[in-house]
């Protein structure tokens, strides 16, 4: 869950960065002004179709219809998105080679693969905190979702991406794999294991478990590529409507029309209004993915720095209630955490630390649980905006420089951990397991969502990965899915989905997140290199650092070109070690001024081989 988030919105032809660098009149010795008013990225979107007949498909409208233009306007410098749109129309020996692929290789068909959701038995247990069995088993072909995104990169998206940067979407229309009376259907499954369990998922929201596979309309998100079967099942968007309704869901008809098979059976396409119907449903589902993946939105103005401490405070009170502490550690890693941030943003330089402690070793905050608990037909909770002597959030935020070490970084990521017996946590009326997007967070375990029944060993839930979702938001990072896009866009290899069963965030996010640190850093790393020439002329141009200003102007030159090739981790990368090697830039010189003519000779050997070795540091993680 997030606190606040936002997307604005603001359309072209052919990619332009929006990093300059100086030119060669603009090397050592000589003084520039980091330009960056001109703020637009612009990127192809290719709509990959196979299936469809093209008479069908009004580019025109489609065009005209869904948004190519996103302004995230945050403070800190940060690129306009503008989409070209292109369409391409797959052969029908494409279609039939990826439906060969799936019936052969990528998916089971017969009875009872799949579920399907019980509507009416879901709103009852909505009304009376009940859980029943609201997933039903039913007959038809689950389809591998992995497979078929290997699939298409291996076959189609090299040739689909071409050489400009953009992203890609694959629709696609296998309507031929359902019966004629829905009986039989096809959907594209994705399983997962457990962070820190390492067990296979079977769990859902709200307390529904026995669910081992979720059922996408499609997939995406290792690469930069989704793909959609519009002629797929799915019961996400049943539960969505049914259950998550007050949380935003947009006017997607997609709600209504859950396949293209309902649609088609609806309206008849060769009629004017079934056309134009037709394109509306098309142009909605690409909006979704448009609006809320692949523009890479940052929806506020994250913090930005190069180092970032993860402080994670967890207040025990499951100990005192029979739950021995060592019982409990494996639902959350310092390490699981630490290593996945690394593998998704290398350039960052990230600290985690988890400290337990007892809840009532904090009795402020034990005795304020006590005082405020309320009971619903779900059970106790209390309401953090809510509550006495003032809300418990509030309160919260008060004691953060008490509780935390909020100077250990550049940027400093403080979170409550809270395990308690059996007492859930409200935000204004939702229960949640975690809350982020303030700049700090809160997760909240009891012993039945970190094991089956409150059962020592049945491990259910664990909450690294929760930790990473909350943790997404504070980076500045929403959910794919919102009120004005619709959740048609959650079926995406992401942390930050509710569908996904990943612990990682999937490319479209990293994109956004190191996108905005590119620019950010190169921005300051330009400035910084200003000031160093500055100085370096003014103390004669010491030939003892020459060696250092051509690497760090070497890493600056290099900086726009990964950014144009959509290589942000690269362009991120590069700029922070160039601010790096400033650092060391600036040691070094102004010890040479302090000593005057009295410089150590080694001076002039550890700054070009940290420099060496840093670059190759760097490579490393572009590689990696």
């Amino acid at each position: 869950m997030v606190i606040a988030l936002s997307i604005q919105l603001c359309a072209s032809n052919q990619h332009k960065t929006s990093l300059t660098v100086m030119s060669d009149e603009q090397k050592p010795g000589m003084t520039f002004t980091p330009n960056f008013t001109t703020q637009i990225d612009e990127l192809n979107l290719n709509i990959e179709f196979l299936g469809f007949n093209q008479d069908y498909i009004n580019e025109t409208y489609i065009s005209n219809t869904i948004d190519l233009e996103f302004d995230h306007t945050p403070s800190i410098p940060s690129a306009e998105l503008e989409f070209n749109l292109n369409f391409n129309y797959r052969s029908e020996a494409n279609r039939s080679a990826l439906e060969e692929y799936i019936i052969t290789e990528a998916s089971v068909n017969g009875t009872g693969t799949g579920y399907e959701l019980d509507i009416e038995l879901l709103q009852n247990d909505l009304m009376t905190g009940v859980r029943s069995d609201v997933f039903v088993p039913r007959d038809g072909m689950s389809i591998d979702a992995r497979l078929v995104e290997e699939y298409l990169y291996l076959n189609f998206f090299e040739d689909a991406q071409g050489s400009e940067p953009g992203y890609t979407l694959f629709l696609m229309n296998y309507s031929n794999l359902d019966s004629l009376d829905h009986s039989l259907e096809h959907w594209y499954d994705v399983e997962g294991l457990g962070m820190d369990s390492n067990e296979t998922f079977d769990f859902w929201f709200s307390g529904y478990g026995n669910l081992t596979k979720r059922a996408a309309t499609g997939w995406g998100g290792e690469y930069r590529f989704c793909y959609l079967d519009l002629s797929a099942r799915s019961w996400y968007l049943d539960f969505v409507k049914t259950a998550w309704s007050s949380f935003g869901i947009g006017s997607q008809y997609y709600y209504t029309y859950p396949d293209l098979d309902n649609l088609t059976q609806t309206f008849d396409i060769d009629t004017s209004a079934g056309y134009d119907m037709m394109n509306v449903y098309i142009s909605q589902w690409i909006n979704s993915y448009m609006g809320n993946v692949f523009c890479g939105p940052i929806s506020y103005n994250p913090p930005l720095g190069i180092s970032y401490s993860l402080q994670v405070l967890v207040l025990n009170n499951l100990t005192d209630n029979g739950y021995p502490e060592e019982d409990l550690k494996w639902c959350i890693s310092a390490e699981r955490i630490k290593n996945q941030l690394e593998i998704d943003m290398s350039w960052i330089d990230w600290d985690v630390e988890i400290e337990w402690v007892a809840l009532t070793d904090h009795p402020d905050l034990f005795e304020y649980i006590q005082d405020n608990i309320h009971e619903d037909i779900n059970g106790r909770y209390i309401d953090i905006m809510s509550g006495n002597p003032m809300p418990f959030f509030n309160m919260l935020q008060g004691q953060l420089n008490d509780n935390f070490e909020m100077h250990a970084a550049e940027v400093v990521l403080p979170c409550y951990f809270f395990l308690t017996d059996d007492i859930s946590f409200k935000y204004y009326g939702t229960s949640f397991a975690g809350l982020g997007g303030m700049g700090w967070e809160i997760l909240l375990g009891t012993q039945y969502s970190l094991f089956d029944n409150g059962t020592i060993g049945e491990h259910r839930r664990g909450y690294s990965r929760v930790m990473i979702h909350e943790l997404g938001h504070s980076l500045g990072l929403p959910h794919p899915h919102d009120g004005l896009y619709g959740w048609g866009s959650s079926y995406i290899a992401d942390v930050m989905s509710y569908f996904s069963l990943d612990d990682g965030f999937s490319t479209f996010y990293i994109d956004g997140v190191a996108r905005t640190h590119a620019n950010y850093q190169f921005y300051v790393a330009q400035n910084e290199y200003n000031d160093a020439l500055d100085l370096y002329a003014h103390l004669g141009m010491p030939s003892h650092v020459e060696h250092s200003l051509e690497v760090i102007d070497e890493l600056l030159d290099s900086v726009p070109i990964f950014y144009a090739q959509m290589d942000y981790r690269g362009a991120a990368n590069a700029s922070v070690v160039a601010r790096e090697l400033l650092i060391l830039f600036y040691n070094d010189i102004t010890n040479t001024a302090t000593v005057q003519n009295n410089i150590p000779l080694i001076v002039g050997i550890i700054i070009p081989s940290i420099a060496t070795l840093v670059i190759v540091n760097l490579w490393k993680k572009k590689i990696n």
